[in-house]
């Protein structure tokens, strides 16, 4: 799990995965893997970082995230974004909107292009927010984006995927307005 953050929170997240409820199952592949393809690595101000796809831990106490610093609830968070239960997802997705970390910003952008279009609703809103809610946020989400443009690519094509499922316009399906924003290419 230490992996998929900075080094320098390499101890804080030891410390956090090691209090979270156990779970059998290991976190399943890195979200840029697919069954049949592997795209290029995730850079976060220059730092290699692997973000699980899924990770299958019960969610923790409330009193366990009661006594976590700011920075170890913010830790919790990036973990939990990548639950396997997506009511979990959204739940640990409004920590990582308040944040002002350029490190959230590979947990946010991944959601937009997973299934669960409540999600991408609540990140479409932080990204539509004039003013913006949290500037040094999006500024994170935006470098983030045009520093791994593969991955941004192929968080686009999977938010594409899924508006075809739900049947919308490109132009409204809330991940892709959202992509948009945080690139540069259309204002809120």
């Amino acid at each position: 799990m230490t992996r998929a953050f900075p080094a320098r929170l390499a101890s804080v997240v030891t410390d956090i995965a090691a209090s979270l409820p156990v779970t059998p199952w290991a976190p399943a592949r890195s979200v840029t893997e697919s069954l049949s393809h592997a795209w290029p690595g995730l850079f976060v101000a220059g730092e290699p970082v692997v973000i699980p796809y899924r990770i299958y831990n019960p969610e923790p106490s409330a009193g366990l995230i009661a006594g976590l610093s700011h920075l170890e609830e913010l830790v919790a968070a990036g973990i939990y974004s990548r639950h396997h239960d997506g009511f979990v997802r959204q739940r640990w997705l409004g920590r990582l909107l308040n944040a002002d970390e350029p490190w959230v910003a590979p947990f946010i952008i991944q959601l937009l292009g997973e299934y669960v279009i409540e999600i991408c609703r609540d990140i479409e809103r932080f990204a539509r927010s004039e003013p913006p809610a949290h500037p040094a946020l999006r500024q994170h989400l935006s470098a983030f984006l045009n520093d791994n443009r593969c991955f941004a690519e192929l968080t686009r094509q999977r938010a594409v995927t899924y508006c075809r499922y739900y049947q919308c316009g490109q132009d409204t399906y809330p991940a892709l307005v959202a992509l948009s924003i945080l690139s540069g290419h259309t204002t809120a």
